[in-house]
């Protein structure tokens, strides 16, 4: 009977974790904008910072403070490939909004001497936009976890962003010219979670993609929120 009572008592507190978690996800989404503006809001962020203290790249999280949005959101990063464990500690207050898997295609013109723009392609705006999604289709493996429990990672998670601009900073990670680059589309699979309680947290996300030779991250954040 003890045994029964015991693992009763695990089910029921497993549901009550799961019925939380799925609670917090969901009024995240309904409390935000939607998906495909926060994430053309989260390239700019990302692509905002020089290499040297760019919050993809950054290995530690000592940079994950970096040019972060104003009001009530806090932007992850992902990385350029392979394990990353960064130690951050962020405002109370703040939702959290990162890609398991994302990617971004500019389909850039050239300026001619009268400043009008060429574009290489006729279509860019479609090209940019079949490119991603097909690049984004050939994602696998996406998992994540907030302090050991499952977010669930579905269709629902996947975007296609309108259109958008992305400023390029001197040094960007890109290796572009800095300058204005338009259209920028994105596709990827992203998370919304409502703010945190204070204190110590863990959120794990890994992903791979076909189409870049199975290229793979795996991301470990140690948050304390206050």
């Amino acid at each position: 009977m003890r045994n029964k009572i015991s693992n009763t008592s695990k089910v029921i507190a497993a549901l009550a974790l799961t019925l939380t978690l799925t609670t917090t996800i969901a009024s995240a989404q309904s409390a935000y904008p939607p998906p495909s503006a926060l994430a053309a809001h989260w390239w700019r962020w990302a692509e905002s910072a020089p290499a040297s203290v760019n919050p993809v790249a950054d290995q530690t999280g000592q940079f994950a403070a970096v040019n972060q949005p104003k009001g009530n959101l806090w932007f992850l990063a992902g990385n350029f490939g392979g394990t990353t464990e960064r130690t951050i500690t962020i405002p109370a207050g703040k939702a959290l909004f990162f890609p398991i898997q994302n990617i971004v295609d500019v389909e850039d013109g050239i300026v001619t001497p009268g400043g009008s723009k060429v574009f290489l392609i006729k279509q860019p705006l479609q090209t940019a936009q079949g490119l991603v999604s097909y690049v984004i289709s050939t994602a696998y493996g996406m998992s994540c976890s907030l302090d050991g429990n499952d977010v669930p990672i579905t269709a629902a998670n996947l975007e296609l962003s309108n259109p958008f601009s992305l400023q390029l900073p001197t040094d960007n990670v890109f290796g572009y010219p800095a300058g204005v680059y338009y259209p920028a589309v994105d596709s990827g699979y992203y998370v919304l979670l409502n703010p945190l309680s204070p204190g110590p947290h863990t959120i794990h996300f890994a992903a791979c993609t076909a189409f870049f030779n199975n290229f793979c991250l795996d991301v470990t954040y140690h948050l304390t929120v206050q």
